[in-house]
């Protein structure tokens, strides 16, 4: 009986480890998905995206960077590249292009939550780069993208380049079907606002004729209740 009972008692222990050290990884899992279904939080990733770039011509690739690296904001760190941000930056690259710090773990642990926690830096590293390839590459928009994804080695290496064309690839057909999808979210997005800026005008306004009521009652009642001077007689001698 013992012996039976020993055996069942160790059977148990690795299922129960097994389910006891689970990772809940469903508490974070993200959508890569279409545009027509991402999250308003995406929606907004993607508009902010193409809204940094668009003065420059590159607001459809920014936002089409955005949705392929870290799906519209959801992934925002990639620890085997290191990089980290919507657009998933290379974190040493970072590093020694806009810093003067060493390169260690610790400041890649900075730079990698800065990245994650401001998107205009962010943004603003991945203009620097498409900007800098742009010039680089004679503004053809193929060697752009592949040079952005694996700059100068997919020139000499077939691997990198096959990778770099897929990316290419990718990305030309994001940017494809986002200018389909923005055009219509940023007329909803900014319809939106002004609702919003409507409803918190008239709100001001509202607040403004509730506080000139209290101020002509106020008026009117001392007009009605004027004050009555008191006089002070002396006492005679």
């Amino acid at each position: 009986m013992i012996k039976i009972f020993l055996v069942s008692f160790m059977l148990f222990i690795p299922i129960f480890s097994l389910h006891a050290s689970t990772l809940p990884l469903y508490k974070i899992e993200g959508k890569c998905v279409d545009p027509k279904d991402f999250s308003e939080k995406q929606k907004k990733v993607i508009l902010y995206a193409y809204n940094y770039g668009a003065s420059k011509g590159l607001g459809y690739t920014m936002a089409a960077i955005a949705w392929k690296e870290s799906c519209a904001g959801e992934y925002l760190v990639n620890f085997s590249d290191p990089s980290a941000g919507i657009y998933h930056a290379h974190i040493p690259g970072v590093i020694k292009k806009y810093g003067t710090y060493k390169d260690t773990s610790f400041i890649r642990n900075l730079v990698g939550e800065l990245l994650m926690r401001d998107n205009e830096f962010a943004s603003k590293v991945a203009l620097d780069n498409l900007l800098f390839w742009q010039k680089r590459r004679n503004g053809n928009y193929k060697d752009i993208i592949k040079s952005y994804n694996k700059g100068f080695s997919w020139e000499k290496n077939r691997r990198n380049n096959q990778l770099a064309e897929a990316y290419y690839q990718d990305i030309r057909l994001k940017v494809l079907k986002l200018r389909n999808y923005i055009p219509k979210y940023s007329k909803i997005h900014n319809n939106a606002l002004k609702i919003e800026l409507e409803d918190k005008n008239q709100k001001i306004k509202n607040t403004l004729k509730d506080i000139q009521k209290t101020k002509n009652i106020k008026n009117k009642t001392k007009e009605e209740n004027p004050k009555t001077e008191k006089f002070f007689i002396m006492p005679e001698p």
